[in-house]
């Protein structure tokens, strides 16, 4: 009874302990947030609103990379106690498209108390502009943000980053003396100062293989206070190296981690300041050509080997042109053994290209025998030629395009076929190309073979057998120009002269005068005609018509049957180079036209008859004869006749070439109806006449 009494007493007061207590104070937050602006900048993006408040977004100013912002708050009810601040900018790459500003993070804001800073806004290298937005809002001192930050958003720009100044660039190697084989490699230092410019693709400057190469440097301020934070330089890597500011030197080729292959280079340097900008127009650059070129020359056979003067025979052929030669007496020709005063010989493999006389002669190979030829003599059509080289390379190793020269064990040693053997520099370039075109008979066009491979060469794969010359096919009519380029073991050629065909014209027609330095490049060209020209046999007695002779009437009689060619053109064989087997039957292509020259009884001038019988006829020789008309006066007559070994000259270029003959003659004269002062004769030479082609009159 008691414990009840007690817990009601205890419910009671729990009651009445409840119902006095106060009611709960509301929550409302009476502290107002601060406003925040930025002063002495760029036009504000977030307080600049159009008529209806809504924010204006205004172009972006440009200001410069270090700027002095200024920036305040306000606290309605309390005091600003500092500022948060952010800056944030694209991340752009010069050549590709802007992407948009990012917005701030958390971690990009900064505390700061003070009102204004002086801020080095970054830029792009290169381009040296960037564009930022700056964001900034006010605390009070109870901690409330204010909830609209101010923005402003802004290019910045470096107008004035430091000048990279090239103090040194060098290149030193060791290279050959050409006057001095023998003699030790010598120091060769050039000082690089070519710059790049994209519309000049050839460097001026040219250092040996293998040169240890310097670049020593400095910055000049184009503005105070803005020094060279860094430098970044790149020459054979892609991309850029960057050094402090305090390193002002590069060396490259001292070991082998630095080395810089052969070919072209350009040298680029950049200095950049404290905002990351650097001068990109103009850029501080060095160009130049790592490799000294090799030089070339025709080293073919001697006229007469000193060793054996009777070893070729002299002739003269049809033409009056004298030449030698050497009979083969089958497929013997392939003997090295059989050709003293030449690389037709073991010399080929013992003498290095740097150590063969200079001989501007080639081999020719038709018929069964080899001759030797020179400057400006004539070939047979559907003949081979061959050239033999040599050259001076002063500064690349000797990586001879040999197979099996290293590292098989067995392949000859040095002293016994040294110019088949790779080695370090010897001063001798590692073989040559030729090239070959042909202005064509009878109109001109210019026609050539493809830049040969390069020679010696014993790789299976890529020939059908070895060979230590240059060979090549004659197969059609005009005049040859033979170049050779000795090519390196750095796979640079001797590039002296482009086009050896305008080349020699200009030579010729006094374009390139012998004052100029090119003028002595001439002896590297090598000119000769292809395709002897057909002849009458005028020397045999049965031939008409004769020089001077009185014939009794006037008509003339003519001989054309009295015909040969050396090297006829035969359309069935034309893919067979070398000339017909002896003994093979071989058709012959002869096109004549005969015209009349002599004085007109009209005018007393001399006029030509050309009549349709005998203009251009093509078939089989014939004896015939032609009649003077009756209005050439006589009794001084020429006869003109013009030889061909093709049907076609004008129609297919290179098929074949003419010769002209002019025979004067006398027959019964004419009373003259008319007189008048008798002029010389003026022809213009036809498409097919050897005469009227680029070169000189050849047989």
């Amino acid at each position: 009874m008691r414990f009840r009494a007690g817990l009601a007493l205890c419910f009671f007061s729990i009651l009445v302990g409840a119902g006095c207590r106060k009611p709960l104070t509301p929550n409302i937050d009476r502290n107002l947030a601060p406003e925040t602006w930025i002063t002495a900048a760029p036009q504000d993006t977030i307080t600049t609103r159009d008529q209806n408040g809504v924010p204006v977004q205004p172009h972006p100013g440009t200001i410069p990379f270090r700027y002095h912002l200024y920036w305040a708050g306000a606290d309605p009810d309390g005091d600003v106690a500092g500022f948060y601040f952010a800056v944030v900018e694209t991340v752009g790459t010069p050549g590709l498209p802007t992407p948009p500003l990012p917005g701030p993070k958390p971690r990009d804001y900064h505390y700061t108390t003070r009102r204004d800073s002086t801020f080095i806004f970054s830029v792009i290298e290169g381009a040296n502009t960037r564009e930022h937005a700056f964001f900034i809002y006010a605390v009070d001192n109870s901690g409330k943000a204010d909830a609209t930050p101010a923005r402003i958003i802004f290019n910045a720009l470096d107008r004035f980053p430091p000048v990279p100044i090239l103090d040194v660039a060098q290149a030193t190697g060791l290279v050959f003396d050409p006057n001095n084989l023998d003699a030790p490699r010598h120091a060769y230092t050039r000082t690089i100062t070519d710059t790049f410019n994209v519309r000049v693709p050839f460097a001026r400057d040219t250092v040996a293989s293998g040169s240890q190469l310097l670049f020593r440097w400095h910055a000049d301020l184009t503005i105070a206070d803005n020094p060279a934070q860094f430098y970044r330089f790149k020459l054979d890597n892609p991309e850029f190296v960057t050094v402090p500011g305090t390193v002002t030197e590069k060396q490259y080729n001292t070991d082998l981690s630095n080395t810089v292959t052969p070919g072209p280079k350009i040298f680029t340097l950049r200095a950049v300041d404290q905002a990351g900008g650097a001068r990109a127009s103009p850029e501080t650059t060095r160009k130049f050509l790592m490799n000294l070129s090799p030089d070339s020359w025709f080293a073919g056979p001697d006229s007469v080997p000193a060793s054996n003067p009777s070893f070729y025979t002299t002739i003269t052929d049809g033409n009056g042109h004298s030449t030698r030669y050497h009979d083969i007496n089958g497929p013997n020709w392939r003997s090295v053994e059989a050709h003293p005063g030449s690389l037709l010989h073991p010399d080929s493999v013992q003498i290095l290209p740097a150590r063969r006389k200079p001989n501007r002669t080639f081999f020719e190979l038709y018929k069964n025998r080899v001759y030797v030829r020179a400057e400006g003599d004539t070939i047979d059509m559907n003949s081979w030629v061959l050239f033999h080289n040599g050259g001076f390379d002063p500064d690349s190793p000797y990586k001879v395009r040999i197979v099996g020269a290293n590292p098989a064990p067995n392949f000859p040693d040095s002293s016994v076929a040294p110019v088949l053997r790779p080695r370090p520099p010897n001063g001798s370039p590692i073989g040559f190309r030729y090239y070959l075109p042909v202005f064509l008979d009878s109109i001109g066009p210019k026609s050539g073979f493809p830049q040969s491979q390069t020679y010696p060469l014993s790789d299976p794969t890529l020939v059908q057998e070895p060979h230590i010359g240059g060979y090549q096919g004659m197969q059609q009519s005009g005049r040859a120009y033979a170049i050779v380029r000795a090519q390196d073991g750095d796979g640079a050629l001797d590039t002296r002269i482009g086009d050896p065909v305008d080349f020699v014209d200009s030579v010729e027609t006094n374009k390139i005068s012998p004052s100029s330095p090119r003028y002595a490049l001439r002896s590297k060209v090598l000119t000769f005609y292809v395709n002897r020209a057909p002849y009458l046999l005028t020397d045999q007695a049965a031939f008409e018509p004769r020089p001077n002779k009185n014939y009794p009437t006037r008509t003339i009689p003519l001989r054309l049957d009295l015909v040969f060619d050396d090297d006829p053109y035969d359309p069935a064989t034309q893919r067979t180079v070398g000339g017909p087997e002896v003994g093979a039957p071989v058709n012959f292509i002869f096109r004549y036209s005969v015209n009349l020259i002599g004085a007109s009884i009209y005018t007393g001038r001399d006029t030509v008859y050309a009549p349709d019988l005998f203009r251009r006829r093509t078939g089989v020789a014939i004896s015939t004869s032609i009649d003077v008309p009756s209005y050439i006066r006589g009794p001084n007559v020429t006869v003109l006749i013009e030889l061909c070994d093709c049907k076609d000259c004008e129609g297919f270029p290179g098929s074949g070439r003419c010769r002209k003959y002019t025979i004067p003659v006398t027959v019964p004269a004419l009373p003259a109806q008319q007189s008048a002062p008798a002029s010389g004769v003026s022809l213009s030479e036809g498409p097919g006449s050897i005469e009227g082609r680029r070169g000189s009159k050849q047989p």
